[in-house]
C-alpha cells in the first residue's frame, strides 16, 4: 500500500471540490467570481471551530461564527451540520 500516493489523490480530490477549473471565470451573468478564501467549520459538542491560517479558532455560537467570517472576509463551508 503507498499511503503517500494515496494521500497526494485525496489533496487533489479535495482541492477540485474548493477550487475548481472555473473558479477563475466569470459567471454566466458576466459578474466575477467570489474569490474569498474558503474556510470550513464544523461542529464540536461546546459549539463551532475551524483552523485559520494553522491555527484553531473556537466559536461558542453561529453568530459568532458569522460575524468572524465577515471580519476575516472569508468564505465558511459548513460541515457535518
Amino acid at each position: 500500500m503507498n499511503l503517500k500516493t494515496e494521500w497526494d489523490t485525496l489533496r487533489r480530490r479535495i482541492e477540485e471540490v474548493f477550487h475548481p477549473a472555473s473558479h477563475h471565470e466569470s459567471g454566466a451573468d458576466g459578474s466575477a467570481q467570489d474569490e474569498r478564501e474558503w474556510v470550513v467549520i464544523y461542529r464540536t459538542a461546546t459549539g463551532f471551530c475551524c483552523m485559520y491560517k494553522g491555527l484553531p479558532v473556537n466559536f461558542e455560537d453561529m453568530l459568532d461564527v458569522q460575524i468572524w467570517t465577515e471580519e476575516m472576509d472569508v468564505r465558511p463551508y459548513f460541515m457535518g451540520l
